[in-house]
């Protein structure tokens, strides 16, 4: 502290300046951060797919964390760090995968005043879905129909409701133009769900391939219930 004429003490901050760090290390510092973030990233996906394949063939309640990690050829600590736990990472599986189960039923229900259309492009889109993610679709049968006290159902149920609930607005658009529909919007909102599981599932267990008059011939059976 250094006094100055009128003897008040004035503090001076002393400033080290420290030598800036030389181009190549930052930049192996940036790599190094680079490469352990996407080592995580890897890691998190080989927990992901392994978890997703093991619920799919046996289920979620009888898959123990130690299966997943030994499949996975990782530490227990691994799956831990990244999930939190069982049921968290079955949360993230539903979360990730069913994204895209939402986003093709949100697509087909877009109504534009023809609900064959609509009809179609939803038994379409399932059908493409359930092939593209077999392993998936096949989770998330099991979970819907999981008893209610469990926690298969209870990470399933918010996906299947949202999905049924996207059926059943569309069918209320479309009751404008079939007055007959009136008031019975839910109803075809869960059958038809049903319609597509059930069909996604004998056309993944390779009981049915589809052709074009087949894919017509189940829709306009629907239809024709509806009109009726």
């Amino acid at each position: 502290m250094k006094v100055n004429a009128r003897g008040v003490g004035e503090i001076r901050t002393l400033r080290i300046h420290q030598p800036t760090p030389p181009p190549d290390f930052v930049l192996d510092v940036l790599l190094t951060i680079r490469y352990i973030t996407g080592m995580e990233q890897d890691t998190r996906a080989v927990i992901l797919n392994t978890a997703l394949e093991l619920f799919s063939k046996q289920g979620f309640e009888t898959v123990g964390v130690q299966a997943i990690a030994d499949k996975a050829e990782l530490a227990k600590p691994s799956l831990y760090y990244h999930f939190k736990s069982k049921r968290g990472l079955l949360e993230a599986i539903v979360a990730e995968h069913g994204a895209e189960l939402r986003a093709v039923v949100k697509k087909a229900v877009e109504y534009r005043h023809d609900l064959a259309m609509n009809l179609t492009s939803l038994f379409n889109g399932t059908m493409n879905f359930a092939r593209r993610d077999t392993a998936f679709f096949r989770l998330a049968h099991s979970l819907f129909s999981s008893a209610p006290e469990t926690a298969s159902y209870a990470a399933g149920n918010p996906l299947r409701r949202e999905l049924v609930s996207m059926l059943r607005c569309l069918f209320t658009q479309a009751s404008a133009d079939h007055g007959n529909m009136k008031e019975r919007e839910w109803v075809y909102a869960e059958t038809f769900f049903g319609l597509l599981d059930t069909w996604a599932i004998l056309l993944i267990n390779g009981e049915v391939e589809f052709d074009d008059q087949l894919r017509r011939r189940i829709v306009h059976n629907y239809m024709h219930g509806i009109f009726s």
